[in-house]
């Protein structure tokens, strides 16, 4: 018997069976799909951060303009390979963790 199966699965027909796991896997598409949405929100919200600059122009008059905080390609390459990361990281530190003791 398969490990990936939940006991008792044996008894079911195939056809309820493609229908529950082909549910499951879109429900968890769905599921990946809302919290890479809520991820690229922050990113939006992180990278919109402004600050006002005092610039000189030929005439020497100073002027205040205003200026993104971060550079934007540099803040997503940066966040997204983050949290494409997030999962591996958080498994070695729950590894290193029950590793400890």
């Amino acid at each position: 018997m398969s490990s990936l199966l939940i006991p008792g699965v044996a008894t079911l027909s195939r056809e309820l069976l493609a229908f529950a796991y082909g549910f499951a896997l879109i429900y968890l598409f769905l599921g990946i799909s809302i919290v890479a949405e809520i991820f690229m929100e922050a990113i939006e919200k992180i990278t919109s951060k402004t600050m006002f600059v005092k610039v000189e122009d030929a005439e020497g008059n100073v002027r205040e303009r205003k200026v993104l905080f971060w550079n934007a390609t540099v803040a997503n390459l940066t966040l997204m390979a983050l949290g494409s990361s997030a999962p591996e990281i958080l498994l070695a530190v729950l590894e290193t963790c029950t590793n400890l003791g």
